[in-house]
């Protein structure tokens, strides 16, 4: 999981970037005290030991997870967000956890010294260059934290945290050993090698064969007729605000003005939408935009300027024209839109002639599917008697006509790739003995059985390797899971109180 973070993480940066802000955006939640209303910055969000936070506090404690990503800390990171999870807590465990942390750290007497936590920074991957610490990497790190209102304090103050969280765990479970037997099993059930005969049912005979009346067609049809109707069109003139041209080449005073003039060009043309008998195109003409438009569409069909624009399709579907003509501003992939729609066909009632085609192979697939179901499971109930009986599989499949394949070599942890179902067929055959048949299989063109013939644990010239990974991956998780649970017990001694509705 951390590794798959380590490779997207720029991606994943960019996404968390937008959900802080979006969630400091809107004041931390809403009061319920006095009927629903926006809270503000000294409304009270929580109390843990007997403190009470303020909806300030807690946005500076969220603020601390942007630190913890743009330093790349993902073991600190993911470890806050699953060290204890309630479903009290409106999606807010990380800012409760690090309350809990930061007590732990206190009560135990572990207080790294600046020293420490400057050491513990030029660690991190985010402040190095060619496996040295940058000090350059540092400084536009906390340039950069500075528009959010953090800096260097809150990079030590994380460093702390990282330090802390690490000595705590040291603490917990850093002595718990794996046993030997577990290991073995592991080992043994993740590197074996299967030798599996399969049995397949293909969905698209089973449609071949079955069969659809006039009258069922008229059924369905009559019973979910309100499913066929033509799809609701609308026409769009918008404008497109777009997204600086290579800004993350920029030098970052200039990506910032940049930004800005975006952003500025936005809000004048919202405003000026807002103004009483506001018109679209008088907008576009004074304000010396492009205009751009789209005949009627369905939103499924869109035009190729807004076809990877889902957010942006979303809004123009789900626009109210009689409450606002002018859309508000919606961020795309390309940048920021303002629309208007500028006609709407509504759905239209389809009559069953238009759609009988459509009916029938709805009906088809519904009835193949049920055969193909009543014969897998059929067919497995009859090979699992039989063998139990003492017969053989080659046997059972002839007396009832099922056509079984030759033995193929199946390595759990290293399946063919040749073989699609691979995967799937050495998820289920794992689970049990030689000899026996594994769980039904359901794949893309139908479903399969799948007969162990027999399992076997073959000599590795890097088997010793393995299994010292196989013995530390154990343990890690049994130790992950030993923390959590005495972290979760700890959160419960806090005596968590949500004064707000969280909204995640």
């Amino acid at each position: 999981m951390l590794e798959f973070f380590r490779r997207h993480r720029g991606a994943f940066m960019i996404f968390l970037t937008v959900v802080i802000i979006l969630s400091f955006s809107v004041s931390g939640g809403w009061r319920q005290d006095s009927g629903p209303r926006m809270a503000s910055a000294s409304d009270e969000a929580f109390t843990m030991y007997g403190k009470t936070y303020t909806v300030g506090e807690m946005q500076r404690l969220e603020r601390t997870a942007q630190v913890i990503q743009m330093l790349q800390m993902y073991n600190l990171y993911f470890g806050l967000m699953s060290a204890s999870r309630s479903p009290e807590s409106g999606g807010r465990d990380f800012v409760f956890n690090i309350v809990v942390l930061k007590q732990q750290m206190k009560e135990l007497g572990i207080h790294p010294s600046d020293a420490e936590a400057k050491a513990e920074l030029e660690r991190q991957p985010a402040l190095q260059e060619n496996g040295q610490f940058s000090a350059q990497r540092a400084y536009n790190l906390q340039q950069n934290l500075g528009m959010y209102g953090m800096g260097g304090a809150d990079m030590l103050e994380v460093a702390k945290l990282s330090i802390g969280y690490n000595r705590i765990q040291d603490l917990i479970s850093k002595n718990y050993l794996s046993s030997s037997i577990e290991n073995d099993k592991t080992y043994a059930s993740d590197h074996q090698t299967l030798k599996v005969q399969t049995v397949s049912f293909l969905k698209e005979n089973k449609k071949k064969t079955a069969e659809v009346k006039d009258e069922e067609i008229q059924k369905y049809y009559d019973e979910n007729k309100d499913s066929y109707k033509t799809p609701e069109k609308r026409a769009v003139s918008w404008v497109l605000f777009a997204n600086p041209a290579d800004a993350e080449k920029k030098p970052l005073e200039e990506r910032q003005k940049l930004q800005k003039e975006q952003i500025s060009r936005v809000e004048k043309f919202n405003e000026a939408s807002i103004a009483p008998g506001a018109k679209f195109d008088e907008i576009v003409k004074n304000l010396k935009e492009k205009e751009e438009k789209a005949a009627l569409f369905a939103k499924d069909s869109p035009p190729e300027a807004l076809k990877d624009e889902g957010d942006v399709l979303d809004a123009i579907f789900a626009h109210a024209k009689e409450a606002r003509a002018i859309s508000d501003p919606v961020k795309g992939t390309k940048g920021y839109y303002i629309f208007t729609v500028t006609q709407i066909e509504e759905p239209k009632q389809q009559e069953l002639a238009e759609v009988k085609e459509k009916v029938k192979e709805t009906l088809l697939a519904q009835k193949a599917e049920e055969a193909l179901s009543k014969a897998v499971n059929e067919a497995h109930a009859a090979l699992q008697e039989g063998l139990k009986a003492g017969k053989k599989i080659e046997d059972l499949a002839k007396d009832k006509k099922l056509t079984l394949s030759p033995i193929t070599e199946i390595t759990v942890n290293e399946p063919p790739v040749e073989l699609p179902e691979a995967r799937d067929i050495a998820k289920e055959a794992r689970k049990v003995a030689a000899g026996s048949l594994a769980k039904v299989i359901h794949t893309d063109k139908g479903a399969m059985i799948a007969y162990v013939a027999a399992k076997e644990l073959r000599k590795r010239d890097d088997s010793a390797t393995i299994r010292k990974n196989t013995e530390e991956r154990n343990a890690s998780s049994e130790r992950s899971r030993l923390f959590n649970a005495w972290f979760s017990r700890k959160v419960e001694e806090a005596g968590l109180k949500v004064h707000l509705k969280m909204s995640v």
